[in-house]
């Protein structure tokens, strides 16, 4: 009686644990995707999903033209990239997002433009230059929507730097010196402005749609714009409960609290040394970290990339301190995050940066990136003379206020 007892015991957990597999199984979404790529020869095709920490290819395959089919299961509906390129001719290539699950999605890509006003670079251009995508999703009308806003907002930063140049241009002839480098900073300056018109497409997009879940999307895609930040926490704040929830909600929430609270995380390293840099000079020497930063009061340690628009921005306003205060004990380090060697010496030249550097060039794998957690660049550590860490982050206003104050 008592093993009976023990069997059917056994049995009742074996159904239960069952029944928790069965409830933690995903729900999964049919897809079928039907493609019409014009000129793709060889057509190399990938299926891809981007929840915005890694990109994870779910499909890969060949066809000998540019018809082809997606046909699976996905468990999270989202929005999905299909890359496709032909092998036989490098001018066909593209990446079309497509919001899935649907009933029903049929990509027409076609060489030339189907929409005559598109103003993007060919190397920054959104699908829609000339891909047509048919779709009954909802969100699929609404994304396009967006990105037809940035698109818009692209054409008014050229406009804008086109004034900028013409005031530029005026100057020439007028004697005046200081106003033509002024002007001259400013020209040179302002691709680097161009996440800040982007991103207002975030803005534009989520007035009109502040429930959406193509706003969650366009605040993510936009969310490394630092001065962005604050006002992306108010809109993700009004967003109904069930919004904030979601999948790209719940991503969103935690990306903006880590960009928050950067600057309180990275106090932990005040008081502690930085002894050495593992980076390498731009001629493949070691720099020697520790008698630079004695033979200097302060010392700023700056995180940059020359694909950083933010940081090749503050980067000119930073090195103007450095030239004012070097002699008077103010001195730069710039520690690259970049990959490419050639980058990383134009980006120097281009902006004057005449001051120490050294980089890995392995990218945010980096030795030094990993050790003092840098998560976003600009960055910076401001050292004293002995190498201690006397602030993190310093802004410009402060920086040079204390320059005042030492010097």
């Amino acid at each position: 009686m008592r093993k009976y007892g023990i069997d059917r015991l056994l049995l009742l957990v074996v159904l239960l644990c069952g029944c928790q597999r069965e409830q933690r199984q995903p729900k999964e979404y049919d897809y079928y995707i039907l493609a019409d790529v014009e000129g793709c020869a060889e057509c190399q095709v990938r299926l891809a999903f981007n929840d915005f920490t890694t990109i994870k290819i779910l499909d890969s395959t060949v066809y000998k033209n540019g018809r082809f089919a997606l046909q699976g299961k996905i468990t999270q509906p989202g929005f999905y990239y299909v890359w496709y390129n032909s092998r036989t001719d490098k001018t066909v290539s593209g990446a079309v997002q497509v919001y899935l699950p649907a009933d029903s999605i049929h990509i027409e890509a076609a060489k030339n433009n189907v929409r005559n006003k598109f103003y993007r670079r060919p190397d920054m251009g959104s699908y829609l230059k000339n891909t047509v995508v048919f779709s009954d999703a909802p969100q699929q009308k609404e994304l396009e929507q967006y990105l037809l806003m940035q698109d818009s907002l692209w054409h008014q930063f050229f406009t804008d730097k086109a004034l900028v140049t013409a005031k530029f241009t005026q100057t020439f002839g007028s004697g005046n010196q200081a106003l033509t480098e002024q002007w001259a900073d400013s020209v040179r300056n302002f691709d680097y402005r161009v996440a800040g018109y982007w991103s207002s497409a975030a803005d534009l997009f989520i007035q009109q749609h502040p429930a959406s879940e193509v706003s969650l999307y366009a605040l993510l895609e936009n969310r490394n714009d630092r001065a962005a930040v604050e006002r992306f926490r108010r809109y993700y704040q009004a967003m109904p409960a069930p919004v904030q929830a979601s999948f790209y909600g719940r991503i969103l929430d935690k990306q903006l609290a880590r960009s928050e609270s950067r600057n309180q995380n990275n106090q932990r390293f005040m008081g502690s040394y930085v002894g050495s840099l593992a980076g390498k000079s731009p001629v493949g020497e070691a720099l020697n970290a520790g008698q630079l930063f004695k033979r200097n009061k302060l010392t700023l340690v700056t995180f940059w990339a020359s694909w950083c628009g933010p940081c090749r921005m503050e980067m000119p306003k930073y090195r103007r301190l450095y030239q004012q205060y070097n002699r008077q004990g103010f001195g730069m380090i710039g520690v690259s995050l970049d990959t490419n060697h050639n980058n990383w010496l134009k980006a120097i030249a281009q902006d004057s940066l005449q001051m120490p550097h050294v980089s890995e060039l392995k990218g945010i794998n980096g030795e030094d990136i990993r050790r003092f957690e840098i998560t976003g660049i600009p960055a910076n550590l401001l050292v004293d003379d002995t190498g201690k860490i006397v602030a993190v982050d310093i802004s410009f206003p402060k920086l040079q206020k204390q320059l005042q104050q030492a010097f």
